[in-house]
């Protein structure tokens, strides 16, 4: 049987992690990844590791795959669906892992009918929006996982049409769960589960500097909550900020929100019964 070829563009934690999935023995042998990064380091790890079959810096080297998953930050994917599109065939399929979707679709959308105007050999190119619920604040190929998508929830928008239906059949042999939604509904959603639990945790931890420039001792106070905040802290800058920028309006409504509910808990603290009434109020 041939193997189904994946061209995976970005081998940090994401691409890696979907590279070592789909070549794992619960995958079948099925698929064969190319796997294109900036960095000659990263593609030798890659080889070595067996995150991919081929390695190249070039993006010249997907063409031919039947699917071309784009593992990248946010605002690098519409250029880099803009440079495939004059590369891959029509048949392919260009994916990505992207925490925001709404944008990226329409701005794609853009292209493609831009494309449609000056009659563009590949103003047809498929384009399935996904993102995988999964990763950690680790970044970089040495913090990939082969079991990193197993159970993990991965979205996918748009109409569930033959293309779609392809893609989610690639994550679920990587061990994923299909959801499908629109992208607008993901990105008001995740503002909430994904996006503002970031914001919070970087706040957080500017408070944390900020007070053990004053007292160093505050460290040896430390246990499991603050552990957990900080953890989320330390996630990669480069990945975030263009999540944030791009998907801010719903990131404010839900910091609106927050906000809130940290004003409640400022005004009662120093009632017992108020407060206590206050955390059960959250609880239900």
């Amino acid at each position: 049987m041939e193997r189904i070829k994946v061209g995976i563009i970005g081998l940090g934690q994401m691409g890696a992690s979907l590279g070592f999935a789909l070549k794992s023995k619960s995958a079948g042998n099925k698929y064969y990844i190319i796997g294109v990064s900036r960095k000659r380091e990263t593609l030798k790890t890659a080889l070595k590791t067996g995150a991919a079959d081929k390695v190249s810096l070039s993006l010249q080297d997907v063409k031919g795959c039947g699917i071309v998953v784009i593992c990248t930050p946010v605002d690098t994917i519409v250029p880099i669906y803009k440079q495939l599109s004059e590369i891959v065939d029509k048949s392919t399929i260009i994916t990505d892992t992207g925490s925001v979707k709404h944008s990226i679709e329409c701005r794609i959308e853009e292209l493609r009918v831009k494309s449609e105007n000056t009659k563009s050999v590949n103003s047809a190119l498929s384009f399935v929006g996904s993102h995988p619920m999964a990763g950690n604040e680790k970044k970089g190929i040495f913090s990939a996982d082969a079991q990193m998508f197993k159970g993990a929830n991965v979205i996918i928008t748009g109409k569930f049409t033959q293309k779609e239906k392809i893609i989610a059949k690639m994550w679920k042999d990587a061990g994923a769960n299909i959801i499908n939604m629109s992208a607008k509904k993901h990105d008001e959603l995740a503002a909430l589960t994904s996006h503002l639990t970031h914001c919070i945790a970087f706040s957080f931890n500017k408070v944390y500097k900020d007070a053990k420039r004053k007292d160093p001792e505050i460290d040896k106070i430390t246990a499991g909550s603050f552990k957990s905040m900080v953890r989320v802290a330390s996630s990669n800058a480069d990945m975030w900020a263009p999540i944030f920028a791009a998907n801010g309006e719903n990131i404010i409504k839900r910091l609106d929100a927050f906000i809130k509910e940290l004003n409640a808990f400022k005004k009662v603290l120093k009632n017992k019964a108020k407060v206590k009434k206050e955390i059960l109020r959250t609880q239900l």
